[in-house]
């Protein structure tokens, strides 16, 4: 199966500000994308409301305008759409497949409805074994909806534990692509997320942590020769640390480990606290 950009559409104008970061990441990679629209009914419920009809007719007229406006904006960009009845909204990662990359639109938590589409993206970031960006809406001077700010760095969170390096190359990979630096954040207080600074550790810690996240870095930056990296320590809790990197990017990158709870899978307080508070769009990859 060729490899693809998938982009989860809902009709919100977050859904189709992420169709449009994804047709341009697609450019960038060179890679079609797949609008996909899930309709949700209840096996059990004795008159599915509103009807399968009306669901069919809503869930094309989704996809039309997002095709519409992805081949205005890039008319040379193959686009499929893809439209399918779902029992729970967790049926959006089989539907998915395995692509490059799974899209979806956010509001983020300072809005009246919280998160879009709540449970589905919590679960589909808690679950996904392929990355997911989460993408925000942004108000364009002509009212139209555009996908991020085409300027600053792309920003990433290190941790300094084993099997993090998928996380590192995409943050690279990102950067190289955009032909923009790359901001590395470590942070090295392991306080609680977003609690308050109390001050930096002493000289030779912070010389320990400087030379530990140099080595992290240092690998693929011979990978990548054309990033220009800066390398910044922060002596906050790793999630505000994160979300002050991500001030000004036009990409975080984090990573999402692979543990899990007796009852589900955990996204991690820092990936928490980007989701819901980061102004830029949101890479989260899945490492072990």
């Amino acid at each position: 199966m060729r490899p693809e950009i998938t982009v989860g559409l809902d009709g919100t104008p977050e859904s189709l500000s992420a169709a449009r970061w994804a047709a341009h990441e697609a450019e960038l990679r060179e890679l079609p994308v797949r609008l996909l629209h899930l309709w949700l009914f209840s096996p059990v419920a004795e008159q599915p409301p509103p009807g399968p009809e009306v669901e069919t007719a809503a869930g094309h007229r989704i996809l039309r305008d997002a095709e519409s406006d992805l081949r205005e904006h890039y008319p040379d960009l193959p686009v499929t759409t893809e439209l399918l009845p779902a029992v729970t909204p967790a049926a959006l990662l089989s539907a998915a497949g395995a692509p490059e990359l799974l899209v979806l639109g956010s509001q983020g938590i300072g809005t009246g409805d919280g998160f879009l589409i709540g449970s589905l993206a919590l679960y589909t970031v808690a679950c996904s074994e392929r990355p997911v960006v989460l993408v925000r809406a942004y108000d364009h001077p002509d009212g139209t909806m555009t996908p991020a700010a085409q300027s600053g760095p792309v920003a990433v969170a290190v941790s300094l534990r084993s099997g993090y390096d998928g996380v590192l190359e995409a943050a690279f990979d990102a950067a190289d692509r955009r032909h923009t630096s790359l901001l590395a954040v470590h942070a090295t207080s392991r306080r609680p997320a977003l609690t308050a600074w109390q001050g930096p550790p002493d000289e030779s810690v912070q010389q320990a942590d400087r030379h530990a996240l140099s080595a992290a870095l240092r690998p693929w930056q011979e990978k990548f020769p054309g990033v220009d990296v800066v390398e910044r320590l922060s002596h906050e809790s790793p999630a505000r640390a994160v979300i002050d990197a991500a001030t000004g990017a036009r990409l975080l990158v984090v990573g999402r480990g692979g543990y899990r709870t007796p009852l589900a899978p955990r996204i991690g307080p820092v990936t928490q606290a980007a989701i819901h508070h980061a102004p830029c769009p949101l890479a989260v990859i899945p490492h072990d």
